[in-house]
């Protein structure tokens, strides 16, 4: 199973000029704790309701101010739409990060998966596995 079959579409994103103000409206709108920074179709950053209150309210910024540039997570990691599950999660823990943008051959975002996402995913295919193997098991 690859990332663009299991990732979350559509992306809630916003522009680095945002202000942070406008961004936690629209999180609480799309009732979601996390937006993409896009430019250009292309992710730049990401957003999380924790920044917001550790980066913005902790610090006694205005959030109507400060665009979400100076304050989002950059340096963003990325995975491919056709990378695994199981290279996702390496990957996600190894830079311990919960939240993976997935892009197209182009580097276009087209969705974004969780590490909770890709643990149920799992569990859920073990699951499968193991009524498989219980079925196939003889009687005693």
């Amino acid at each position: 199973m690859t990332l663009m079959d299991c990732c979350q579409v559509p992306v809630v994103t916003v522009p680095p000029e945002t202000p942070v103000y406008d961004v936690a409206r629209i999180m609480a709108e799309q009732n979601v704790g996390s937006v993409v920074v896009v430019e250009e179709k292309k992710p730049v950053g990401i957003l999380t309701d924790r920044d917001i209150t550790v980066r913005v309210t902790a610090e006694a910024l205005d959030p109507a101010q400060v665009p979400v540039r100076a304050v989002m997570s950059g340096n963003l990691m990325v995975l491919p739409a056709s990378a695994g599950l199981y290279e996702a999660l390496g990957k996600a823990r190894d830079r311990n990060i919960r939240r993976v943008p997935v892009v197209d051959g182009q580097g276009a975002l087209t969705g974004i998966i969780t590490v909770d996402d890709i643990i149920a995913l799992l569990a859920e295919e073990m699951g499968r596995i193991a009524t498989v193997i219980k079925a196939g098991r003889p009687k005693i």
